[in-house]
């Protein structure tokens, strides 16, 4: 009988400091997604892609170009051409045009890569931001709200918001 009331009395003690200790957890959820995208640093980094691509595309165009100016030539003289020169000829065209191909798939990966670097660089920032918010104002946990089916705790997403300077959005 005093063995049972000791266990019971060890279990409502674990009960209450867990509970106490549970309750004592700040939690908080943010948009991180959002936030990023709101930053004037997404806009420039958006731009600065872009400028790359463009140029991207413009020496593919000119790789494109003389293709199509070295077939051109080929199609007129092609008659007055040995056979041997013809083969030569259609083997060069053939190389042109596998290694346009390969510039395709080299520049996509460029472009991927140029990406995810600038979006990095902005995470990084928004991810330092929320830590030194969290740090600041004592949140034991903070999640990404749209990795969430519940999102229980504080929406620090403003405070976010205005720790990067970027205006406040009223939900």
């Amino acid at each position: 009988y005093k063995m049972k009331n000791t266990i019971k009395s060890i279990l409502i003690a674990c009960l209450v400091f867990t509970g106490f200790n549970f309750n004592a957890q700040k939690l908080g959820h943010v948009n991180s997604q959002e936030i990023m995208l709101e930053l004037p640093d997404y806009e420039t980094a958006r731009k600065e892609l872009e400028s790359y691509q463009s140029d991207i595309m413009k020496e593919l165009e000119m790789f494109q170009k003389l293709i199509e100016e070295f077939y051109q030539d080929y199609q007129q003289n092609m008659e007055g051409m040995s056979a041997e020169t013809r083969q030569r000829k259609e083997a060069d065209l053939m190389e042109r045009q596998q290694n346009l191909e390969k510039k395709k798939y080299e520049a996509q990966t460029k472009l991927q890569e140029k990406e995810q670097q600038l979006l990095q660089q902005i995470m990084v920032k928004v991810n330092t931001a929320v830590k030194e918010l969290a740090e600041k104002e004592g949140y034991t946990y903070v999640y990404e709200a749209t990795t969430l089916l519940y999102a229980g705790g504080e929406d620090i997403s403003n405070k976010v918001r205005k720790k990067l300077g970027i205006p406040v959005v009223e939900n």
